[in-house]
């Protein structure tokens, strides 16, 4: 018994020896790699001079892989075809081709598009520069590309600079120089000749260094750019209880600014036209109208009364509503279509087109026998939708949006109460069409502060163009209280021209809440605000239209000037919020 008892026991112990040391584990790795490659050579060296050759190897401390190098590198001067960027085992061959200028200063840009090749740090902003000719080139212009209505930094944007001061060089010569902005909207036109340039911006899609018109971002300077090198000296302290004198060398200009911007299209032209339904007639225009489509059927009797025309809030959408059912019964329908249309030479002139607008309806499921007695035949009503939810702010309308035109209404049909305690008492309305939409009418009420309300319309209220009533409808609801709501008072001060002052949502779409148009320094009051935070955007409304405007290029118009305010102003409910705004001096 005593030699069994042994015998397991040491096995036992043999097992846990054998299984501790199956379990010792791997090794970790040690800590992550986050030593991006360095250059160890270049071949020619870098900043050499009198180069006649256009290939280019630089060789690194490890293995490198290249990052969307197609997009980060950039050759300034450009070249008359694209260099090849290849990899060979630690090191990067450039092949430029035989087309390098003579007595010029290239910039081989890599931005960051060169990383070590298993932890993926980018060496950044790494150039290689040489020169065909007996000295190298240094100066610069450095500064930020933006977005005109976001204020935000853009990346990837070619910046140009032209020694050829022509109004039509960005439409159809290749840039003297060229630089890409970073993620922060930074760019650098480095290594420049002495001279005068003038300075273009461009989110080139098709890489061809030229402006293509509207459908590319643009943006360009009022004035031509000198860039020049001065050097100063300036005492430095190099140990505690001593210090040298040493040179430095400021280039200039480093803090120019360009605004992006996407010209409006000014090509007008039918897009496409559609019959989606027998009594409607779509028409989509390639930019917005300020005429309208004049329509005649062919072999139909139709004038000015058999439509209603429809416009969206763009202007480039037309619907032609028919009202008369001797001209929407029939299937097909030729029409001439009349509107101005812009020509080869970029003039709006009045154009004809002949037109046939089919409509085809849709084929209905089959049904069985059994199926066809138990459906029932449903009346055709007309539909409206509103925005009235369970609780209703006390600055906003009830608006009702009408799946087809509005032929009349009948406000006896219509009532709004309030209802206090069991009591029920009639609230007096207006009810408007809106100003621009056809389909859009609004209730405007002066609401009471947390009161229960409840809207009831009969059938019949409304009937449309084409004779179908509306159903009954009835939607009980609460007024939010006055205390839920905060205010900012908002003091602008320095305005020098017609500003629209907008208060923001402080979230990811900023969310338009309130705008304002104000003409001189003063107190603006933002009122019945909800417990959220804000931001302030203040547009320069130079043409006094009510709107921000793009630029253009042609006519030499830069985009209306926006100014963020994006220090978050916090409402809380019940509580004025004052803050102080201030513009920058005019120029």
């Amino acid at each position: 018994m005593k030699a069994s008892t042994i015998k397991i026991l040491i096995g036992l112990s043999v097992s846990c020896l054998i299984y501790s040391c199956a379990n010792m584990g791997y090794p970790t790795g040690g800590a992550k790699d986050e030593i991006p490659p360095e250059v160890k050579e270049c071949n020619p060296p870098n900043f050499s001079t009198e180069i006649e050759g256009g290939k280019v190897n630089i060789y690194f401390n490890e293995f490198v892989q290249l990052k969307e190098i197609n997009e980060k590198f950039v050759v300034s001067p450009p070249l008359d075809r694209k260099p090849t960027v290849n990899l060979r085992g630690k090191s990067i061959y450039v092949d430029m081709g035989d087309s390098l200028k003579p007595n010029t200063t290239y910039t081989l840009d890599f931005a960051d598009g060169i990383a070590d090749n298993n932890e993926g740090n980018p060496l950044g902003n790494f150039q290689y520069v040489f020169s065909t000719g007996k000295t190298l080139d240094s100066l610069s212009i450095q500064g930020h590309a933006v977005d005109a209505f976001t204020r935000l930094p853009i990346e990837k944007v070619q910046i140009y600079a032209y020694s050829n001061h022509q109004d039509s060089v960005p439409l159809t010569t290749i840039p003297d120089y060229v630089a890409q902005t970073d993620t922060a909207g930074h760019f650098n036109l480095s290594n420049l000749k002495a001279g005068t340039y003038k300075i273009f911006a461009l989110v080139d899609g098709n890489r061809d260094y030229k402006y293509n018109g509207p459908g590319e971002i643009i943006g360009f300077l009022d004035t031509l750019l000198t860039p020049t090198a001065q050097t100063f000296q300036k005492m430095d302290s190099i140990m505690p209880d001593s210090s040298a004198l040493r040179t430095y060398t400021a280039f200039s200009p480093a803090d120019v600014h360009i605004n992006l911007f996407e010209e409006e299209n000014p090509l007008l032209y039918l897009t496409k036209y559609a019959r989606t339904r027998r009594e409607k007639l779509d028409f989509e225009f390639s930019f917005k109208r300020t005429d309208d489509l004049k329509i005649d059927f062919l072999d139909v009797n139709s004038d000015a009364s058999s439509f209603l025309i429809e416009s969206n809030n763009r202007r480039d959408t037309l619907s032609y509503w028919i009202v008369d059912s001797n001209i929407y019964k029939r299937d097909t329908l030729t029409a001439v279509l009349n509107y101005l249309k812009t020509d080869s030479t970029n003039q709006l002139v009045s154009f004809s087109d002949t037109v046939k607008l089919n409509f085809k309806a849709p084929k209905k499921a089959k049904q069985t026998k059994k199926q066809e007695k138990k459906s029932k035949i449903k009346k055709p009503v007309y539909e409206f939708k509103t925005n009235i939810k369970s609780t209703q702010d006390l600055n906003k309308d009830i608006e009702f949006e009408f799946n087809e035109p509005l032929a009349e209404y009948n406000l006896d049909s219509i009532q709004l109460v309030k209802i206090v305690d069991t009591l029920e008492f009639d609230v007096p309305f207006e009810f408007v069409k809106d100003s621009a939409l056809l389909r859009t009418y609004h209730m405007n009420v002066k609401w009471e502060s947390e009161m229960n309300y409840r809207l009831d319309i009969d059938s019949t209220a409304f009937k449309n163009i084409f004779g179908l009533e509306s159903d009954a409808f009835t939607k009980k609801f609460k007024t939010k209280e006055l205390e839920y709501y905060g205010k900012i008072l908002l003091k602008v001060d320095q305005v020098h021209k017609p500003l629209i002052v907008q208060i923001l949502e402080n979230n990811k779409n900023e969310t338009l809440i309130q705008s304002k148009k104000i003409y001189s320094d003063q107190t603006i009051t933002f009122d019945y605000l909800e417990p959220k935070t804000y931001i302030i955007k203040v547009i320069e409304d130079w043409n006094d239209n009510g709107k921000w405007d793009t630029g253009n290029y042609k006519l030499k118009l830069q985009p209306e000037t926006i100014h963020y305010f994006r220090k978050e102003i916090k409402v809380r409910s019940n509580w004025d919020v004052e803050e102080n705004v201030v513009l920058p001096q005019a120029h």
